[in-house]
């Protein structure tokens, strides 16, 4: 169907100017740039966006005051495992040894599959508040790591002292380093999170179990059964990404903050003892 429209202009002789009464439609303007801007939204949905998940290493940061020393020390206490736990119990049933995780000294020193399959994991969380925390990434320290310390090897009639490695970690870049570096984001931009809390336990292969740690003996608590678990399961990790280190710490339950990993306060984990009738 054709529709026409006649107009009917009159021009007198002093006419400048002529006005054509043509309609005008401006309802599409702009039209296309919805369009490409919907159609960059229907993209991200089916296929996601791109986003940055390079991963960077983060060393330990100096502690000493010439900023020479960067290496990280743990100090891992197994409970001896023949006594039970009760009001009484001190600090000394708890040694910076493998021979009280059920470990003899040949196993250690001849490396068996029961001893270099164990390792020690540590969780690092947005939090630590086990209700509703997130865990982000994992590092693994592993017994063929660590100092050494003096024991007796062999059977009564061929025993003879050897040196034996004992869970105690001084972590660098040379020598023993599994462990050392902390592996994350390299930018914030997906994900600004830059301190978290580690919890640890330890692998234990020759019994197939987990062995949770604390940061405390014990031994020193009043209450051996019954204790803030916010704040004796956990370190404080820090990330600087500024200069791409880290940096722990121990914290108390008003907040207080203590650096630790030094030579002089190294980072000690002692084995949790499930709570026993005394």
């Amino acid at each position: 169907m054709t529709v026409n429209n006649n107009y009917r202009i009159t021009i007198s002789p002093n006419t400048q100017q002529l006005n054509i009464p043509i309609k005008l439609d401006f309802d599409n303007l702009g039209k296309e740039q919805g369009f490409v801007e919907y159609e960059d939204y229907a993209i991200n949905e089916v296929i996601n966006p791109a986003q940055d998940f390079e991963v960077t290493r983060f060393p330990h940061s100096f502690w000493d005051e010439n900023q020479t020393k960067t290496n990280i020390n743990y100090d891992f206490y197994f409970f001896d495992g023949s006594i039970r736990l009760t009001a009484t119990t001190n600090c000394n049933q708890w040694n910076n040894s493998y021979l009280d995780n059920g470990f003899d000294s040949d196993e250690v020193y001849y490396f068996a599959n029961s001893f270099t399959n164990s390792f020690f994991k540590l969780d690092f969380y947005d939090n630590k508040s086990s209700e509703n925390q997130k865990i982000y990434f994992t590092v693994i320290i592993p017994t063929q790591q660590g100092n050494k310390e003096s024991a007796t090897v062999g059977g009564d009639t061929n025993s003879f002292e050897a040196e034996i490695k004992m869970p105690q970690f001084n972590l660098d870049y040379v020598g023993d380093k599994e462990g050392f570096f902390m592996y994350w984001l390299k930018n914030t931009d997906y994900l600004d999170i830059n301190e978290f809390y580690f919890s640890a336990k330890f692998f234990n292969a020759k019994t197939g179990e987990f062995i949770r740690m604390m940061n405390q003996c014990q031994g020193t608590l009043p209450n051996k059964t019954n204790f803030n678990k916010d704040y004796k399961f956990y370190y404080k990790c820090v990330l600087d990404y500024q200069n791409y280190e880290y940096v722990m710490y121990s914290e108390d339950e008003q907040g207080n903050l203590t650096r630790v990993g030094t030579d002089s306060n190294p980072i000690k984990w002692y084995e949790y003892v499930n709570p026993q009738t005394v």
